[in-house]
């Protein structure tokens, strides 16, 4: 079966819609710009080599996953109508997105913003 990865978050990174099949749905990573700003405040902003992972098939990704600089990574999960739920790892260097953010983010461009954070992903 095949899975179509969300064209609203691959337009933001500069890439056309694409299918993949079940085994390869699970994860695809690409490198690019990306960023993360929590309550005003810049956590994450990394120029050209962040490591930007899909998760499945619905568009959902992560930014800075599983490197250390700046120890800091966030995860964006596709919810319905347009929204997407938004948890980072609130202390750096840890292995868990145990801090939500919310379930209110939008999309405009490469960003999702919420009413407490925005985290941005671009293809280089």
């Amino acid at each position: 079966m095949k899975h179509a990865i969300a064209a609203a978050v691959l337009a933001g990174l500069g890439m056309a819609a694409m299918t993949v099949t079940a085994p390869e749905a699970e994860a695809k990573t690409i490198t690019g710009d990306c960023s993360l700003t929590v309550d005003g405040k810049v956590y994450v902003d990394i120029k050209k080599t962040c490591r930007i992972e899909f998760m499945g098939g619905d568009g959902s990704f992560t930014i800075n996953a599983g490197t250390n600089k700046p120890g800091y990574f966030a995860y964006v999960t596709m919810l319905e109508k347009g929204l997407a739920s938004v948890s980072w790892n609130e202390t750096p260097k840890t292995m868990s997105a145990q801090a939500p953010l919310g379930e209110d983010f939008r999309r405009k461009g490469g960003c999702w913003i919420g009413k407490r954070a925005k985290v941005c992903a671009f293809k280089s």
